[in-house]
């Protein structure tokens, strides 16, 4: 499994997002807004490292020989992950988790895998607890996530499991993941 975004929620997406572009290079790859049945929303960036548009940086899968200590090996190089920001007025879901947070913070971190079912099976077996039954699945996008519950030797972070087809977020899985974390 490799890191596949890390997700924060916020005060001022903007302000976050401007920060990450500045100091890191990332850009903007699309803003969306989610609104939930009981008429609040969420405002949320998705941001691309700079990496993914440049060939030379694209190097998943590309076995690497470097040479330590005269041994050569084969090393796995990863694009840098997505960062996926959101902010919301009081009273919704991720207004209420900044202001729960001191302002907010990372709230998951999500690993892709290509077996999203057998992870799932494999970490209930490990003792982890999921916020939901099952794994949300958006059809259209061939994309299935899941989060876990925060997990407390991680300081009370979220960690998702996905499986990603060849789109990018699918706003109806958002809503769900969002939805499954209302009230921590």
């Amino acid at each position: 499994m490799r890191l596949d975004h890390i997700a924060y929620r916020v005060g001022n997406r903007h302000k976050t997002a401007k920060l990450f572009k500045r100091m890191f290079g990332y850009e903007i790859g699309i803003e969306f807004c989610i609104d939930f049945d009981d008429g609040s929303k969420a405002e949320c960036i998705a941001m691309t490292p700079i990496e993914k548009d440049n060939p030379i940086s694209k190097f998943i899968g590309i076995p690497w020989v470097t040479k330590s200590y005269g041994i050569s090996k084969p090393v796995e190089h990863h694009l840098a992950p997505e960062i996926f920001i959101s902010d919301g007025a009081p009273g919704s879901i991720v207004g209420d988790w900044v202001k729960l947070h001191n302002g907010g913070g990372i709230h998951h971190m999500a690993y892709m895998t290509s077996h999203i079912h057998d992870e799932v099976s494999k970490w209930k077996k490990l003792g982890i607890e999921f916020l939901s039954n099952d794994i949300i699945d958006c059809p259209e996008d061939d994309l299935r996530q899941i989060f876990t519950k925060p997990l407390p030797e991680l300081g009370g972070i979220i960690v998702e499991l996905i499986e990603r087809g060849d789109k990018g977020f699918c706003q109806n899985s958002v809503k769900h993941l969002m939805n499954s974390t209302k009230g921590l």
